[in-house]
């Protein structure tokens, strides 16, 4: 029985579908080894069109950074800050030994600068969930310090006598009312 020929739709499917498994092979190369093929340019103006940047780090720990610390400061008026845990909901403590993706996203949304979308809602959601809890009034004010301690080089190590350096990020301080002005009732208590 002879085989048919394709329509146009289902060699342009073949087509499309032939180059994206080809950029998404290309994307697993490690970046030094795709950064010096001839074909580089293309795959990266393909990668701007089709918005799929591959980062492959999400399934292995984070190499360069020796620890990840990230936390929600609360003050209210003039007490003393309170230090909140940063992960929605329930806003539990971040601990360096949960899932790496959730490092990952910490670290792909907080230090990313074209990712300041997400970070708007993190922070919205996340002065919901403390206006929420009725610990907080809507007057308070919550900054979010992440702080990464970066691994230096066997060479850092060695003259420093240190295996890690601190870079803190700060994002706030915000009003509580304004990043969520009507938040949920208060929860009860347990």
């Amino acid at each position: 029985m002879p085989m048919r020929s394709l329509s146009l739709r289902e060699r342009v499917i073949v087509v499309f579908a032939t180059v994206h498994l080809t950029f998404l092979l290309f994307g697993a190369l490690p970046l030094r080894w795709r950064e010096g093929l001839h074909v580089a340019p293309p795959f990266r103006v393909y990668e701007r069109i089709t918005r799929c940047h591959q980062l492959w780090n999400m399934f292995e720990t984070i190499p360069n950074m020796n620890r990840l610390e990230a936390r929600l400061v609360v003050q209210e008026g003039s007490q003393k800050p309170r230090a909140e845990g940063v992960i929605l909901p329930g806003l539990r403590r971040f601990s360096q030994h949960d899932h790496v993706r959730l490092n990952n996203w910490m670290v792909n949304v907080i230090f990313n600068p074209t990712r300041g979308v997400f970070r708007e809602a993190y922070m919205r959601n996340a002065a919901a969930e403390l206006l929420r809890s009725g610990r907080y009034t809507p007057r308070a004010r919550m900054t979010l310090e992440v702080i990464p301690a970066y691994t230096r080089s066997l060479v850092g190590v060695r003259s420093l006598k240190e295996i890690a350096v601190e870079r803190p990020s700060v994002l706030g301080p915000f009003e509580l009312g304004t990043l969520a002005p009507n938040p949920a009732p208060p929860r009860p208590a347990p």
